[in-house]
């Protein structure tokens, strides 16, 4: 098998590890809900699981391996395997030092932390339930820090597959606790549960760790250069890191005072966020220790390579799943949200915002290549500029098309803010490292395009005239994204071949070459 085809099987295995670890997840959710009920219960359990992950996501989380990869990459490339090890180990001895300070104080302050930050409505036993169920929690944070600092290790020798079943492992835990233990231990059990959940995601890479040769002796050396450089990469990457929670927080402080119109962006923006999610995460994770590597290396024209063939791939994939989101939202929406108390008219208006949301599916994703691209070069502040600028036009739109379009206009803006970061992190990367594209690239991504252009016109015209033969129910639903989507799809994937994309035809190639 070719190294183009091994990464396509492994990014295949990636994305269906991730969509199974999302579908366990709303699953777990579902069970939670349908075990304790809805009360306050449950309230509190929410409250308390989410102080933990909110702190450590605002403290370290999302930069962990961002900051761990490129300085790790740099010194196996210009030193040795000894050497990069060593500072993993001091890393990762930083990083137990930050959550179990995180963990005592959590503990220690849970109850004020609970009423303070999380959910300053609670009182009485609900806030005395949520307090001791975060306290139960709050060690996971030392778990994660560990997890993810072993994920960056694993993803730079080139094992992806074990980071990607790392969720869905703990998810399928936490599920088994329901059948297995939920009578006997009730709602504290699943906190112990959760924090059980969250050891197996360090649990699960040490067999493949101790392959690497990899031996665990944290320490802890802030003089030292490599980790005062992590250091100095970590704050501007997790600024960077909070452009879409940020969009999301706008967007509640200006709809807040609406009724309805938080829940119909929650869900929108879950839908729209796991979706170009999932296939970002593959792509990103897959170039992220590649890339660090060329760029230590100065092999400029190989990283180029990397980030030009990251893009059209990434391009190949989204373009119709932007079409189908964008037209066939409301068959979306109606297959998993309405239900119950979920009506028709909130699947329109959700749909709607689904929509506006996806126009910006392809700008978040070109962001999450540029800006890996950016901290791959230990460049971290660019993408943080962008990123400042990207909210501040955020707001304005959000404010601006409120008033003339409704909740549709907050999910624009937050496409808008996309489309303005990746922008500006095109224009940043031409600046300092010059042309990326060659005319040939430019080619296949405009024909990528065209190919979207005609299947979009194609679900609209089958959408417009089955529309009104098909009854509005889940199954209707179903059946009408299905036919719609699936003959646009269709005509795309052939519209792509036939038209020359080139990568696509590579792709194709390799596929019936390796089955021979």
């Amino acid at each position: 098998m070719s190294a183009e085809n091994k990464m396509l099987k492994t990014a295949g295995f990636m994305a269906i590890a991730t969509f199974l670890a999302k579908a366990c997840g709303l699953v777990r959710e579902s069970m939670i809900t349908a075990f304790f009920g809805v009360g306050n219960t449950v309230d509190a359990y929410f409250a308390a699981s989410q102080l933990p992950t909110t702190l450590f996501d605002m403290v370290i989380g999302g930069v962990i391996s961002a900051s761990f990869i490129p300085v790790f990459n740099s010194i196996y490339e210009k030193e040795n395997k000894e050497n990069a090890m060593t500072f993993a180990n001091k890393f990762i001895g930083m990083i137990l030092l930050a959550t179990v300070l995180l963990s005592v104080v959590g503990i220690v302050f849970s109850e004020q932390l609970v009423t303070g930050i999380i959910a300053p409505e609670f009182t009485g036993e609900t806030a005395a339930l949520a307090a001791k169920l975060s306290s139960i929690m709050f060690p996971m944070v030392i778990f994660t820090g560990l997890a993810f600092s072993f994920v960056g290790i694993l993803q730079s020798f080139g094992e992806f597959n074990i980071p990607a079943i790392m969720s869905l492992v703990s998810n399928v835990a936490v599920i088994l606790y329901f059948p297995l233990f939920g009578k006997r231990f009730g709602i504290y059990g699943l906190a112990v549960a959760i924090l059980f959940s969250w050891s197996l995601q360090v649990m699960i890479q040490i067999p493949s760790l101790r392959k690497m040769e990899y031996k665990f002796r944290p320490s802890i050396d802030f003089k030292d250069k490599y980790i005062r450089q992590a250091i100095s990469l970590a704050l501007p990457m997790l600024i960077s890191t909070w452009v879409q929670p940020l969009y999301s927080l706008v967007n509640t402080r200006i709809a807040s005072g609406a009724d309805g119109v938080v829940s119909v962006l929650n869900c929108s923006n879950r839908l729209y966020l796991v979706m170009t999610g999932v296939f970002s995460f593959v792509v990103t994770n897959l170039i992220f220790p590649k890339l660090s590597r060329t760029n230590a290396a100065e092999r400029t024209d190989e990283s180029k390579s990397i980030v030009v063939g990251s893009l059209k791939a990434i391009t190949l994939v989204i373009v119709p799943v932007m079409v189908c989101f964008i037209l066939l939202s409301k068959d979306v929406i109606g297959v998993i949200y309405e239900h119950g108390k979920f009506t028709h008219d909130k699947t329109l208006v959700t749909a709607m915002a689904l929509s506006c949301y996806s126009v910006g599916m392809i700008g978040l994703a070109y962001n999450e290549i540029m800006t890996k691209t950016f901290f791959s070069m230990k460049n971290s502040k660019t993408p943080m500029v962008n990123a400042l600028i990207s909210m501040a036009a955020n707001v304005v739109m959000a404010y601006l098309f409120y008033e003339r379009i409704g909740v549709g206009g907050l999910a624009l803006a937050t496409a808008g803010g996309s489309v303005v970061n990746a922008a500006l992190n095109f224009i940043a990367y031409r600046t300092k490292q010059g042309k990326l594209f060659e005319r040939e690239d430019l080619s296949d991504i405009v024909k990528t395009f065209l190919a979207g252009v005609i299947m979009a016109g194609i679900v609209l015209a089958l959408s417009t005239f089955t529309d009104k033969l098909i009854v509005q129910n889940t199954v209707g639903y179903i059946i009408h994204g299905a036919l719609c989507g699936g003959i646009g799809l269709c005509v795309y994937l052939i519209l792509v071949y036939v038209i020359g994309v080139k990568c696509f035809k590579n792709a194709v190639g390799g596929v019936l070459r390796d089955k021979k």
